[in-house]
């Protein structure tokens, strides 16, 4: 019994994980209002998104606005944030490149390869969530570019923290099926109290990591 309402509650904090890291590279789309719904302003939602991809690649939302403005959609943004990072040229350059070239393209007149590609993506990665989870970057970073899902490194990273173990012995121990982050979680004994602590502080980094 204990331990089936312990997989419940690592469901949950788990789910509001999977939920966020996945907004993170959604592109917004227009949602039809339900009944009685007040139904959000375009601007209001452009601004909302624009505000997103700030936060997650550290880039001036006015920058951000003034590109919108001149036609780009939010995925191109966010491509253009990555390449950003990966080349160290600011968006506006890389942007200015793309209104010519395909993004490949863009990619070999920057000089950027793949692996530059995925070093610039686990850095900010591991920059933004350990800000927005209470972590540190060295709880994330490493894992990453041993290349275990995001997802995988969060989940290892909280259940660390809560346990006292390492995210490098947890990640070892999770190899699903059979051994899933519920049974991982109640191999390590970690208590319900704490993940429900757990649960409570990553909704609400969430909510606030998605406003």
């Amino acid at each position: 019994m204990f331990k089936n309402k312990l997989a419940a509650v690592i469901m949950a904090v788990f789910t509001a994980i999977t939920f966020s890291v996945a907004a993170q590279t959604a592109e917004a789309k227009p949602v039809r209002p339900a009944p009685g719904q007040v139904l959000v302003p375009p601007q209001v939602r452009e601004t909302a998104e624009l505000q997103k991809i700030s936060k997650r690649f550290d880039i001036d939302a006015s920058v951000l606005q003034t590109e919108f403005d001149r036609g780009w959609g939010f995925k191109e943004l966010r491509h253009a944030a990555l390449l950003s990072l990966a080349s160290g040229k600011n968006i506006n350059e890389i942007l200015r490149l793309k209104e010519n070239n395909s993004w490949p393209r863009v990619e070999y007149l920057t000089g950027i390869t793949p692996n530059d590609i995925k070093a610039a993506r686990d850095r900010n990665d591991a920059r933004y969530f350990a800000a927005a989870l209470d972590l540190k970057e060295r709880d994330i970073l490493p894992y990453l570019r041993q290349n275990y899902a995001l997802n995988d490194v969060l989940h290892a990273a909280l259940l660390a923290k809560a346990s006292g173990s390492t995210a490098e012995s947890i990640l070892a121990a999770h190899r699903p099926p059979t051994h899933d982050w519920s049974y991982v979680a109640y191999e390590l004994d970690v208590s319900r109290e704490k993940l429900d602590a757990i649960r409570k502080n990553s909704q609400r980094k969430m909510n606030l990591l998605l406003k």
